[in-house]
């Protein structure tokens, strides 16, 4: 093969491994929180959702369905994910959090699509989505990919936000257009999606784009006009004071946010992270980033700012803790940065050599992010996930030693009244499978049985089980009911027993425990034995044990003692 055939067949594979790289992240990701995405309501969505639909059940009058749009929050206005609750319970009679969380995770993807897109050449595109897909695919950003609450705004509002600066960086009056109408829904999708305006303004104005900055700045007035009617701080939850120490306190938040995507939540070195980041931005805005790159700057100002008004609110309030719904800001602001570092110094002979060196780089910061916030992914689902099977237990929340939401009575007689109105119901938490024709008696399954009950409304069984000389993972515990009739399994919600490793002497064992909850309703009339089984390295492995359940009238837990 001559070497001038050689060069594209090798440019050709050079762009498909690039490619390929930047997918990996994005497919671990999506996979890796896949089990989170369940029908559960958690937390704000108790209020920001389940509450509004109720509210919006007794009276669905115009009038109230659009002060229930225009309703603040925390300082928000949350009219696009709102409009999706509502839609969501229009087309089907309730609300969907799956849909939700489904719909919040494709606004990131839409993002690294349009900035993609948006970079022009093939090789600008592709260092784009290397970076994005190393900075934004990761479990830093655990909260928003597993909950809906989380992802459908601080995932939705960058999207917006870079709409909208993609539209003014056209400079034509159309893309003026667009940009605020983008803007518009970023205003009402969280506070600080009202920078937008600042930041579209700055471009139009820097382009010299005169009569589409008079457009642009009078569509703001009348957008943000609407935001800051009526509007109201929550007093309750505290903001820094307008003092010395409290500016301190502001500047220090917002160093830490800016910083913890590369400190890896380490809220020493943060700051100071934090500060080499504007240090970084102003760098490139001394040498014409702001010209040169109009859509990566501006961007990365929006995200910057953003956090600025975020330590703001929050630096009193959240006592110095980067809650992990925020690292998508930091993480969009570091990738623009990369970005504009990558394409000031790579050579036009051979673009994509200093993308090769940075690789590297790049791939260690998303496995070690990965592996830092793997246990806060696991421990926020292990949190939801009992909290859950507690209320689908006892049909009201605060039974168990987590809850559903800050105030258990609240909660209770929200979703008591939403299941009974049809708006919403708590989804099951363990599913259902079928038992595996190839599983096999087991002579090392150890297992115990702490507690089982059984009542009107649900069936509920605790304890552990793992395989002797194997580590106990997430998630692989099953459980067996065997009738004379049928066999049925269930998967199980995993709880973290330090207490089992440490009687058994196997710490590999801290993650045997479980949790089983189902409704009455959905298992069949019968007497059934007790079984686990865990998916071995040599296939799945089942043991019954002599622990019986009757589910025949009243219904009846056995917990065969000594076993």
């Amino acid at each position: 093969m001559t070497s001038t055939s050689a060069s594209p067949l090798r440019r050709r594979l050079t762009i498909a491994l690039l490619v390929l790289l930047a997918l990996l992240p994005v497919l671990f990701i999506f996979a890796r929180t896949q089990d989170a995405r369940r029908n559960i309501v958690y937390w704000d969505e108790i209020d920001t959702a389940v509450a509004m639909m109720l509210r919006l059940h007794d009276d669905a009058s115009p009038g109230n369905f659009l002060r229930e749009l225009w309703a603040i929050n925390n300082e928000h206005r949350m009219v696009t994910s709102r409009l999706l609750f509502a839609t969501s319970h229009a087309l089907t009679g309730t609300v969907n959090f799956v849909f939700v969380n489904v719909v919040g995770n494709l606004t990131l993807v839409a993002l690294s699509v349009l900035l993609i897109v948006a970079a022009g050449t093939t090789a600008r595109r592709l260092r784009m989505a290397v970076v994005l897909a190393a900075l934004l695919y990761q479990l830093q950003h655990y909260e928003s990919f597993m909950w809906s609450g989380a992802s459908i705004d601080h995932f939705q509002v960058v999207l917006l936000a870079a709409a909208a600066i993609v539209g003014v960086a056209r400079n034509t009056r159309a893309g003026v257009i667009v940009g605020a109408v983008f803007a518009t829904l970023a205003t009402f999708t969280l506070a600080h999606g009202i920078l937008t305006w600042a930041i579209g303004a700055a471009m139009l104005w820097h382009a010299g784009n005169r009569r589409g900055c008079a457009l642009w700045c009078g569509i703001a007035i009348v957008a943000v006009g609407a935001f800051l009617l009526g509007f109201q701080l929550n007093r309750a939850q505290g903001f820094a004071t307008l003092s010395g120490a409290g500016v301190l306190l502001v500047v220090g938040y917002w160093l830490t946010l800016l910083g913890a995507v590369p400190a890896l939540g380490g809220n020493a070195l943060a700051p100071w992270l934090g500060a080499a980041l504007l240090g970084l931005i102003g760098w490139l805005a001394a040498r014409g980033a702001a010209r040169r790159e109009p859509i990566a700057f501006a961007f990365a100002a929006f995200a910057i700012f953003a956090l600025a008004l975020i330590a703001v609110g929050r630096a009193e309030h959240s006592a110095g803790v980067v809650y992990s719904r925020y690292y998508v800001l930091g993480a969009s602001a570091w990738a623009m940065a990369i970005f504009m570092l990558l394409e000031r110094y790579s050579s036009p002979a051979r673009p994509l050599a200093l993308l090769g060196w940075t690789l590297p780089v790049l791939a260690v910061f998303n496995v070690a992010a990965n592996r830092a916030f793997a246990p806060h992914a696991d421990s926020w689902l292990e949190c939801r996930d009992r909290a859950a099977v507690h209320f689908l237990q006892h049909g009201v929340d605060g039974r168990g030693p987590l809850t559903l939401h800050p105030a258990p009575a609240h909660a209770t007689a929200l979703l008591q009244k939403a299941e009974q109105h049809g708006v919403y119901r708590m989804a099951p938490v363990c599913l259902e499978r079928t038992f595996p024709r190839d599983a096999k008696p087991s002579t090392r399954l150890a297992y115990f049985v702490d507690a089982m009950t059984v009542s009107e409304r649900s069936v509920f069984i605790t304890g552990w089980a793992a395989l002797t000389g194997e580590r106990a993972r997430r998630g692989q515990v099953q459980l067996v009911l065997r009738s004379d009739k049928e066999t049925l399994l269930f998967t199980t919600v995993t709880e973290t027993r330090p207490d089992v490793a440490k009687a058994t002497e196997k710490p590999e064992w801290e993650l045997s425990g479980f949790l089983f909850v189902a409704r009455r309703e959905r298992i069949p009339e019968g007497d059934y034995q007790v079984g686990f089984l865990i998916d071995g390295p040599d296939g799945p492995e089942f043991t019954l044990t002599a622990h019986r359940v009757q589910l025949i009238g009243e219904g009846k837990a056995l917990l065969a003692t000594g076993d």
